[in-house]
């Protein structure tokens, strides 16, 4: 039985590198479990015993602090190049809170959540004029560089749009090698160059020889202390500033979804055009929003997420020991057929009406419980707010979506997965 037990358990390490986001479902299948069970998995993974949860049961308990921790859980060769060192992503108990409240406020504030889209929009609307300038364009690499500008304008970076494009694609690059043995060091060496450039603007700002509007992140940030009230050391100030910019670049990966979503779904695309042009932008139209919340349900991004128990507990009957790691199953959660109807059909349908989708407990692209109360992400509503505006923009009726297999396809094996060719587009003058 998966849950019960004493035989040996077979080292899975190599098998997550090859199966990629294939793991956790060919991990259930060896197990004997069907499509929809959410009994837990004992494995062994990165010489450590661990447990597989999936479902609303599995995130409730993944997320309880009583039971589990994130210190020491994630490997240093992802978490360090990704996150950085001193991250709120490794902290727990009062020095997590503190910390993260701080990034909280700035950055899941309705108001500066608002500002963002404003200035999104702008960017995207660039964006449209410049691949009708030249034609063509693609949508991964070319929305990294216009929601990367987005999100240095919105923290208050004085950057001149041609370093803001070279610092976004230093991010993209690091997100595009940062879990892959082969590209680890790629996404060391973009890390250090990142730590450096932002923990100079840190200094500047802590020196007065950069005065930003005490209001911005990068203001914010270079005052961020610890649980305890110190100011935490320049560097570690620099690392969150990039983890409130650099997700924002991330969701490039979710819009080169979203066009493939598109070209294969020609009735949203339509249904999206008319709602957009009605409304006279692209941020906030519903029919956008739902279908970006669909793709981000549906499409591959983090597979699954690690913390260590800090005690003993029962998960649907399956013992989790102290010390062992704990496994949430993402992908598999995002798309449970207990919690979703006709779980497998891409339907953004299931999200009209939905006003407050993070209330959805089995909706986990950016993790689960609350954003103040536990490590949910706090950039979820700017991804939407990002995402959604690059569905309008894809809508607009210049624009043309290869329907090339190239571009609509991408590899489940490979993390972090996207087309290779980023989709390309074709654009007229409109």
């Amino acid at each position: 039985m998966p849950t019960t037990g004493n035989q040996p358990l077979r080292e899975q390490s190599l098998d997550f590198l090859r199966s990629g986001y294939l793991f956790t479902s060919r991990v259930r299948q060896r197990a004997g479990l069907t499509a929809d069970s959410q009994t837990p998995v004992r494995l062994r993974l990165m010489g450590r015993r661990a447990v597989l949860l999936r479902g609303v049961e599995g995130v409730r308990h993944f997320y309880d602090a009583d039971k589990v921790k994130r210190e020491g859980a994630m490997p240093a060769f992802v978490r360090l190049p990704l996150f950085g060192p001193g991250a709120v992503h490794g902290l727990d108990g009062r020095a997590h809170a503190v910390r993260k409240n701080a990034l909280a406020d700035l950055a899941y504030d309705d108001e500066r959540v608002a500002h963002f889209a404003s200035l999104v929009a702008v960017e995207l609307e660039q964006m449209l004029e410049e691949w009708a300038r030249r034609g063509s364009g693609t949508v991964y690499h070319d929305s990294t560089t216009a929601f990367g500008r987005a999100a240095f304008r919105w923290a208050g970076l004085p950057m001149r749009p041609e370093e803001a494009n070279r610092r976004a694609r230093q991010m993209s690059r690091l997100l595009d090698t940062f879990g892959r043995i082969s590209g680890n060091p790629v996404a060391q060496v973009e890390r250090l160059r990142l730590d450096r450039w932002a923990t100079y603007l840190v200094r500047k700002v802590r020196a007065g020889e950069f005065r930003p509007d005490p209001d911005s992140v990068v203001a914010a940030m270079a005052e961020l202390r610890d649980e305890d009230g110190q100011l935490v050391d320049a560097r570690t100030a620099a690392v969150e500033l990039q983890n409130l910019t650099r997700p924002t670049v991330a969701v490039a990966r979710f819009a080169a979804f979203a066009a493939v979503a598109l070209a294969e779904n020609p009735g949203w695309r339509n249904r999206i055009r008319e709602a957009s042009a009605e409304a006279g932008r692209l941020t906030e139209i519903p029919e956008a929003v739902a279908f970006a919340q669909e793709v981000r349900r549906v499409y591959p991004f983090v597979p699954m997420l690690p913390a260590l128990a800090t005690t003993d507990f029962e998960v649907s009957g399956c013992p989790v020991r102290e010390g062992q790691r704990v496994l949430l199953d993402l992908q598999g959660t995002d798309t449970d057929p207990n919690h979703w109807r006709d779980a497998g059909t891409f339907d953004p349908e299931r999200f009209l009406g939905v006003d407050d989708a993070e209330a959805l407990e089995a909706f986990i692209p950016h993790g689960g419980a609350g954003v103040r109360t536990g490590h949910r992400c706090p950039g979820e509503k700017i991804a939407v707010t990002a995402l959604s505006a690059a569905v309008a923009a894809l809508c607009r009726p210049e624009v043309r979506i290869s329907d090339d297999p190239d571009d609509l396809t991408f590899p489940w094996t490979t993390m972090l997965t996207r087309p290779a060719t980023g989709v390309r587009v074709r654009c007229s003058r409109p």
